[in-house]
């Protein structure tokens, strides 16, 4: 009997052990699904039902296909490591005080709307932050670095934000990633090229310069692919700013179907050609903040 009692104990104590081992495995799986959920939520913004404001657009997902830009709207929680700006006595983000000449411009303008190409994180050297955060503006922020966009997305901003690049021609462009001065192979000229060498010895430590050896493949579309997408076809304030890609941007751009009042251009390259070509197109140069030059339409600001 006592033979059967503790024969009766050890497979209780085995199936014991065996149920515990079953609910520990469980548990992992369970947690691992967890955790990566609450990373997913983290960081999911909300995205904004455009179709339920405008008949004629449609907000997509990365989920639905490759060929239809996956734009996103932040909340305006402005997660910013500089939420004051970076200069000492005013609030600004700009690299050369862009921000602060175009609020004068526009005569400190509310409710505006802006569209910048090459938005960085979303924080540093921008040229747009003050007029969201500060004049209330809208707008859509374009990065072709992956890497980049998921920065700025963490920044949480109210605008709209999009991981892409603009052309008509090309469904796809390479890209070097290199931090700040990323850009495009088909587009890289020897000069830039030589910087990114030498600038990647100097920022390579820095986290904006992460996967710097690396190349990424982006979808392009149409800027008025994008802009039907948000319902508009007036900007206020167009920044371009994308190391060398500047020319064939601005040919991409549907102009009679698009209307843009003021320009800032990077143009350290091909600036002759960049000028010509927006007088050609009936803008007003009006100056040149280091390496921007700024463009005013013709009788669109007063």
């Amino acid at each position: 009997m006592q033979t059967i009692s503790r024969g009766c104990v050890m497979i209780s104590l085995v199936v014991a052990f065996i149920l515990f081992l079953l609910y520990v495995n469980t548990f992992q799986d369970t947690q691992k699904y967890e955790s990566r959920n609450t990373n997913y939520q983290k960081y999911a913004f909300d995205t904004f039902d455009i179709a339920k404001t405008n008949n004629n657009a449609h907000l997509h997902t990365k989920e639905e296909t490759i060929e239809t830009p996956a734009v996103v709207k932040g909340k305006g929680n402005y997660k910013l490591k500089n939420p004051n700006g970076v200069k000492q006595d005013i609030i600004s983000w700009s690299q050369y005080g862009q921000d602060k000449f175009l609020d004068k411009l526009f005569n400190k303008k509310q409710n505006g709307f802006f569209v910048e190409i090459g938005g960085y994180d979303g924080e540093s050297f921008s040229n747009t932050l003050f007029l969201e955060k500060i004049r209330g503006w809208d707008g859509l922020l374009v990065e072709a670095s992956p890497f980049l966009y998921d920065i700025m997305l963490k920044k949480d901003r109210k605008c709209y934000m999009v991981n892409a690049c603009i052309s008509t021609s090309l469904p796809t462009m390479t890209f070097v990633l290199a931090g700040g001065i990323t850009s495009a192979k088909e587009t890289l000229t020897d000069m830039h090229r030589r910087r990114i060498a030498r600038d990647r010895i100097t920022y390579g430590k820095y986290a904006n310069w992460a996967n710097t050896n690396d190349t990424a493949t982006v979808n392009c579309f149409p800027l008025l692919q994008l802009m039907k997408i948000l319902g508009r076809t007036n900007i206020d304030y167009f920044s371009l700013d994308v190391e060398g890609a500047e020319m064939h941007i601005l040919n991409s751009i549907e102009w009679k179907e698009i209307n843009i009042d003021v320009f800032t251009i990077e143009t350290d390259q091909h600036r002759d050609q960049i000028l010509k070509f927006m007088r050609l197109k009936g803008y007003k140069w009006i100056h040149k903040l280091r390496g921007d030059d700024i463009f005013v339409k013709n009788k669109s600001v007063e």
